[in-house]
């Protein structure tokens, strides 16, 4: 794609300046920790440039990965990327309104570096804006949808900041949900926790029936600019550098 400078992980490259959602953190972080291993099926919510759903796909080398975003560029270089990677086969991006999602569909894991900048603005001047603002996807219809495409034992992750954990918690629980799972993000071991990555399952699935949440914290930099081992193991499949 003329023009462009490729994001590059160890098997796949990464378009992204036309794209809603650019390659960051946020997004290695829930790609990376979201629970794939037994899907056949996963869908990426808000796909964007795709990087979630190829870090899926290369995770788990059996499952069909549909990632699904609004905003049209997003899914032609999202398309880009996934005919360029060696998982072609298995991956698909659709543009359409996840609100709109034909619910004859069941997915086994469902991830999302959704929009979570609670503002309280109503106008976006850009597609990264509105990508990035709970206008295009409140958390709630996010969730309630979501459980509505839940196959019988399948998982939802999500990543959102940590100021949001009882909203996110109340709206879970509206859509018979409830957080199973937190990963505690924070910038380095002293830093406050910025972000939650969070593994939701249905309430009355069997699997963690009776159980609490389990927390862990995963703290991403040592002091200075060198990332901690446990986040060098979470990326080293990914990351050239590593």
């Amino acid at each position: 794609m003329k023009g462009s400078k490729p994001f590059r992980f160890k098997q796949f490259s990464v378009s992204h300046h036309r794209s809603s959602m650019k390659v960051g953190v946020d997004g290695v972080l829930v790609g990376c920790l979201a629970n794939v291993y037994k899907a056949n099926t996963i869908l990426d919510i808000g796909t964007g440039c795709g990087l979630v759903a190829l870090i899926a796909a290369q995770r788990n080398r059996k499952a069909l990965v549909t990632g699904i975003d609004l905003h049209p560029e997003s899914v032609e270089e999202a398309t880009y990327n996934f005919n360029s990677s060696p998982f072609a086969s298995r991956l698909a991006a659709i543009n359409c309104n996840f609100l709109d999602f034909d619910e004859s569909h069941r997915f086994d894991a469902l991830i999302s570096n959704p929009p979570f900048f609670d503002s309280g603005i109503t106008y976006t001047d850009s597609a990264r804006m509105a990508a990035r603002h709970d206008c295009s996807l409140p958390m709630g219809e996010l969730l309630s949808k979501s459980e509505r495409l839940l196959s019988p034992d399948g998982v939802i992750t999500i990543i959102f900041p940590s100021e949001r954990i009882d909203s996110v918690k109340a709206d879970a629980k509206a859509a018979g949900l409830f957080i199973c799972r937190q990963t505690l993000i924070r910038g380095h071991a002293e830093a406050p926790v910025k972000r939650i990555v969070a593994e939701l399952r249905r309430e009355n699935n069997t699997q963690d029936s009776g159980q609490g949440t389990i927390i862990s914290e995963l703290s991403l930099m040592k002091k200075g600019l060198d990332p901690t081992e446990e986040y060098r193991i979470l990326t080293k499949d990914f990351y050239i550098n590593y």
